[in-house]
């Protein structure tokens, strides 16, 4: 599968943060395939921490080398169908790449992810924007004051995710990196302020997102804001999901 760029500003990011540009497996594969890295792999720790909040607690999937050195960190913010065992899986690959990665799930407040698509979109979609910022801001402070990673801190985002990414880095969170995937791109009203360094991976085939590049291009030019933009062709949102295209 080609993957085009389309600019720009080339960034470095916090070690290894390009390796989330990888994470897709770009082949079409069905549910049977979609656990290529299992839950109980000797070389990583998993745990579900709970967060305390102010309307009760945040549910997470952390998944960490299975070591004592340091390690940066990365949030992992899921689409639209929840924390599903796809973005668990996610959550593990970044961490066989160094990472410690942890999963908010944004369906804490309704009782959790359900397991089936429509109960899925209805309760995640419960999530207000402002819930998703909280929610994010909560799991990335945790992340870093917690002492299990290194301080560097990032963020991967996907689809509904990338709503989620797009607050952050608008907003002045402490971030060492973002990555979006096929999710829209920080609103050119608010994208001058961006600080934290972008890596977006597009769907070629994505009719909501694709209009709005261009002018995010040019902001990037005159703002001289650090990010990196690829597209892959013959795409659609979705591609890095193993399970048939479920988003």
């Amino acid at each position: 599968m080609k993957r085009r760029a389309f600019l720009l500003e080339t960034a470095r990011y916090v070690a290894g943060m390009a390796a989330m540009a990888t994470l897709p497996s770009l082949d079409a594969g069905g549910f049977a395939r979609a656990a290529q890295i299992q839950s109980d792999v000797r070389r990583l720790h998993t745990e579900r921490p709970a967060l305390d909040t102010d309307w009760g607690q945040l549910d997470c999937y952390l998944v960490r080398p299975d070591d004592t050195a340091p390690h940066p960190g990365v949030v992992v913010v899921h689409d639209k169908l929840g924390l599903t065992p796809h973005f668990e899986e996610v959550t593990r690959r970044l961490a066989l790449d160094g990472f410690v990665a942890l999963a908010p799930d944004y369906a804490s407040r309704f009782g959790g992810t359900p397991s089936e698509r429509g109960p899925a979109l209805e309760t995640v979609g419960m999530e207000t924007r402002s819930d998703m910022l909280a929610d994010t801001q909560l799991a990335l402070s945790w992340l870093k004051s917690s002492g299990i990673s290194n301080g560097k801190i990032g963020a991967v985002g996907f689809g509904l995710g990338a709503t989620a990414i797009d607050d952050l880095v608008t907003k002045g969170t402490d971030l060492d990196g973002a990555v979006i995937f096929y999710g829209h791109p920080p609103s050119i009203t608010d994208a001058g302020t961006i600080k934290t360094p972008l890596l977006l991976n597009l769907a070629g085939k994505d009719q909501f997102v694709d209009p709005e590049i261009p002018a995010f291009v040019d902001l990037v030019r005159q703002k001289g804001l650090k990010a990196e933009i690829f597209s892959y062709e013959n795409t659609e949102r979705g591609f890095d999901d193993d399970n048939d295209g479920v988003h």
